[in-house]
């Protein structure tokens, strides 16, 4: 096992920002964690990363993994310093110049030398990312990437999926990755949906694509402009949210009953898939 999550709950001061997330991460797998803006994704990350203790965030429960986590930021500008070179930036994280020139080349670069003696503004954003998965790797085989699509064009997007992939594959690299990009979810692996902080479905990533249980994950995907809206039926035209509710769903749902007024629907399994909901 390369990483097993148990968070009970977890708190920025008083207010409650997670509860209930369960899940573990195989050697050499894939995890997605996805959901909108808000829904907890981010505080995930930092619990993941063990970067929690750098803001007034508390949690109970236990997060245990097998080998330090190489981190990727979402914010590819401020995540390298203007100031030094590529080569003196990775000569902090692993000492040893001939480790981090392999580690360059397996990210894809040629060009090495004049890599290592740019300054972040010399290089692309693809590059710079780049420069940061390199980064991750020289640190550990399992990787935990924020958002790392989010600052990048469509085609260097696809780009950097690719590679990681092929990271995955050949390399057996444990890749987690937060996004709320469902258009990249092109990964053989898992997949956990979030919504105001808790776990609302999970299961294989390819199952979930092609056919949502859950009605906020029929509407993420459904939101996501598509020229092959597969399961067109499900669609809404609007999703009701009223979080005073037990199940905040109740309003859009068309098989909710009384008891999902006042009685929080379990994380259930259903057909090898986990899905909160009554039903």
């Amino acid at each position: 096992m390369a990483c097993k999550v148990a968070i009970e709950e977890a708190y920025y001061g008083d207010k409650k920002v997670l509860e209930d997330i369960h899940f573990d991460v195989e050697k050499g797998g894939v995890l997605a964690v996805v959901g909108e803006s808000g829904a907890g994704k981010t505080t995930l990350a930092r619990l993941i990363s063990g970067m929690w203790q750098f803001y007034p965030l508390t949690f109970k429960g236990s997060i245990a993994t097998d080998e330090e986590i190489g981190f990727i930021p979402q914010n590819i500008t401020d995540s390298l310093d203007p100031l030094f070179k590529i080569k003196d930036q990775l000569l902090e994280i692993e000492n040893d110049l001939d480790k981090i020139k392999e580690t360059l080349r397996k990210v894809g670069f040629e060009d090495i030398e004049y890599v290592l003696n740019s300054y972040p503004h010399n290089l692309s954003g693809g590059m710079r990312q780049r420069v940061l998965i390199a980064a991750a790797l020289l640190k550990s085989k399992m990787i935990l990437a924020d958002e790392f699509t989010s600052a990048l064009d469509s085609m260097t997007k696809l780009k950097v999926v690719s590679l990681l992939k092929e990271l995955n594959k050949k390399d057996k690299i444990t890749l987690m990755f937060i996004t709320h990009d469902v258009d990249m979810l092109s990964f053989e692996g898992k997949m956990v949906v979030l919504f105001d902080g808790r776990i609302i479905e999970m299961g294989k990533i390819d199952e979930i694509k092609r056919d949502p249980y859950h009605p906020y994950t029929r509407f993420l995907f459904n939101s996501v402009p598509s020229f092959d809206v597969h399961y067109s039926s499900f669609r809404f035209k609007e999703l009701k949210v009223n979080k005073e509710y037990a199940c905040p769903f109740y309003l859009s749902c068309p098989a909710a009953f009384d008891k999902c007024k006042t009685v929080n629907p379990p994380l259930k399994e259903r057909d090898g898939r986990f899905v909160r909901c009554h039903f």
